[in-house]
């Protein structure tokens, strides 16, 4: 992190326009030459001795910087970005979600105020804009650091819970899709939907690697654009709401006894159909070790009843969400639409193809499941 300005080691206090306003500088005399880095100065005019930088940049087009900051009163997390789904309305927005999740009765760390009173900064370098606000610690450890092995199963079936309670609202406050999206992009630059993307990805690997199998592939490529049609002449119509749409382990906040406390990280929220939103996270919730092998191949592919058994765990998954949200009868209707396209190519069965790439009767397994996948009609939410 390089420090905004430098300065002579015998001047004591440097000002400097910056937005308007002058922000003081300083550092302690007689010490090694100091300088307060940015955005640090945004809430600090002096020293800090304790600062971790967590460096989450993605590439040149996704700038991320962490700094957790300790003044020995309080402790906050302030957040620095520059990227393609991050700018003031969207962060804004995400304050607001925030404020929505927190009337469920869960705790969700608080944005703190700059010393200038704002709550989120803007500034551009280059032609680019760069954010920075602040939240306040949390006071609940993550699932993914909890100083004990969590049981998910104590945990997941309140997360979902939460998930059909933010879906009962109905929230209406943002206009963008989450993460999530299924027939539209993210955000620039994005050009497709995800699930588009990892069809394409997995055809892509076929034709280029294991070309033998390029015929089958293309013909459920073909089928894979059937379903996508039938879900889009229906996705419109489907109630939404708006969610944080992001429930890993590094989000999900655990209490002392190992349950369900709160959530942290809502940059990629966004508005959602409810029964999308829904089977992607019932799905993600599965991580029942049967179901899959070393490396996390996708052993239910290739077995019949693991295949059953991970079907019941996402039904049982979709039974915790119904406890508080109650689909209606176009949500019903939908669902096993919207499943033959939603549980056919993802990411894991790319990485699945590439692990098995030499084993024909795998690969034929895997295509054969891809296959039921897309033309099931024997699965009903309950």
């Amino acid at each position: 992190m390089k420090p905004l300005v430098e300065f002579d080691s015998k001047i004591m206090l440097l000002t400097y326009i910056y937005n308007i306003d002058i922000i003081y500088l300083s550092y302690v005399w007689g010490k090694e030459d100091y300088i307060m880095d940015f955005p640090l100065t945004l809430y600090y005019d002096k020293e800090i001795s304790s600062v971790e930088e967590l460096d989450l940049c993605r590439g040149d087009d996704d700038f991320r910087k962490v700094f957790i900051v300790d003044d020995g009163k309080n402790k906050l997390v302030i957040k620095y970005l520059s990227n393609t789904f991050s700018d003031r309305r969207r962060i804004e927005g995400w304050f607001a979600l925030m404020d929505e999740y927190r009337k469920t009765g869960i705790y969700v760390p608080k944005i703190i105020p700059n010393r200038y009173c704002e709550l989120l900064h803007c500034d551009i370098f280059d032609g680019r804009e760069y954010y920075v606000y602040a939240e306040e610690y949390a006071i609940y450890e993550t699932a993914e650091k909890s100083t004990s092995t969590p049981d998910r199963s104590r945990y997941i079936p309140d997360v979902l819970r939460l998930l059909g309670r933010i879906a009962s609202a109905k929230l209406d406050i943002l206009d963008w899709p989450s993460a999530y999206c299924l027939l539209e992009p993210f955000c620039p630059p994005d050009t497709t939907d995800e699930a588009t993307e990892a069809a394409t990805a997995f055809v892509q690997f076929v034709k280029e690697n294991i070309p033998t199998h390029l015929s089958r592939a293309k013909a459920l490529l073909k089928m894979f654009y059937e379903r996508q049609n039938e879900v889009r002449n229906i996705y419109s119509t489907l109630p939404t709401s708006c969610f944080q749409a992001d429930l890993n382990s590094s989000n999900i906040l655990l209490d002392e006894k190992g349950e369900f406390a709160g959530l942290i990280d809502f940059n990629l929220c966004g508005r959602e159909p409810i029964l999308n939103y829904a089977i992607r996270e019932a799905f993600l919730a599965v991580k029942d070790s049967r179901l899959y092998g070393e490396n996390e191949s996708c052993l239910y592919i290739y077995d019949k009843e693991l295949n059953t058994l991970r079907n019941e765990l996402f039904l049982k998954n979709m039974g915790y969400i119904q406890e508080t949200y109650t689909f209606n009868e176009d949500e019903r209707k939908a669902f096993p639409v919207l499943l033959r396209y939603m549980n056919s190519f993802w990411w894991a069965h790319l990485t699945e193809i590439k692990k098995i790439r030499s084993d024909d009767k795998k690969i034929n397994k895997l295509f054969d499941w891809l296959e039921l996948q897309m033309t099931r009609d024997d699965i009903r939410l309950l």
